[in-house]
């Protein structure tokens, strides 16, 4: 039976989601990082490999480095994607280490890691995809995420939420960025369902709400964590995502609209 979500009188049988700063917000967690970059050291010199920087030296140079490449690359809107694993390994041998695929793989994982104490996702996000799901939807990720799509993968089973998603499409696998309409059709592709019955829920303007209109999808954006700036161009704005299930399943007699969820008026 297919689920009764309606969106601007057309039926929505799926929901695609942006992952950072929709599903979920970000702190540097820098404690942590340190202590994964003193593991890394210690990893490396075991296995022989040396000699080795302190781990801030391997912070900055490595993890930082990476990072700042990632963003710049993000600002130059950019549809191919950067390979992180790549610029990780070009860093590493800018201070004279030469690893393995296995030793970058394991030191990847351990900075990844890292970072799930800076991840926080809220219960009432957690408890409205369960009652979207419960409600006959099929939901997906679509991501723009450069790095190793497993770290990413064992980043949303910390968080509980693997099992809350029909399937998950992250720009380091595709190699395209949203907009891009490579991305969004990977995506579909991976949920099984027509353009035309999915909407597509971020945060993101351009990357988000644009790109998926131009891919034939409804575009809903959320102000949760951020109000991006510019020109609109989204089917519905949330103010939360809780209010995704009465904007998509709103009580008999009324349609999508209301003081919390509406139309996108700052077009």
């Amino acid at each position: 039976m297919r689920p009764g979500a309606r969106l601007g009188g057309c039926t929505v049988e799926a929901l695609l989601f942006d992952y950072g700063l929709t599903l979920v917000s970000f702190t540097r967690p820098s404690e942590a990082l340190l202590r994964a970059h003193e593991e890394v050291i210690r990893r490396l010199r075991a296995s022989g490999v040396g000699p080795l920087p302190s781990a801030a030296t391997l912070l900055a140079e490595v993890h930082d480095r990476v990072e700042a490449r990632v963003a710049r690359h993000e600002a130059t809107g950019a549809l191919k994607e950067i390979d992180a694993v790549v610029e990780e390994r070009h860093a590493y041998a800018a201070l004279g280490i030469r690893l393995s695929d296995e030793q970058s793989d394991v030191v990847a994982a351990l900075v990844q890691q890292a970072w799930w104490e800076g991840v926080a996702v809220s219960p009432a996000t957690v408890s409205t995809l369960e009652e979207l799901r419960r409600r006959g939807l099929r939901l997906g990720i679509c991501s723009n995420a450069p790095y190793r799509a497993v770290n990413l993968r064992l980043q949303l089973a910390h968080l509980g939420l693997a099992g809350l998603f029909d399937s998950e499409t992250f720009s380091s696998e595709i190699g395209w960025r949203k907009p891009a309409p490579q991305i969004f059709a990977a995506a579909l592709d991976g949920l099984g369902v027509e353009a035309s019955l999915c909407a597509m829920v971020g945060d993101r303007r351009r990357e988000d709400i644009a790109g998926a209109r131009a891919a034939g999808m409804a575009g809903i954006r959320t102000r949760e964590h951020r109000d991006d700036p510019g020109p609109g161009d989204a089917d519905a704005v949330i103010d939360r995502l809780s209010d995704l299930v009465k904007l998509l399943f709103p009580p008999q007699g009324r349609g999508n609209r209301g003081s919390v969820v509406g139309e996108d008026t700052s077009r």
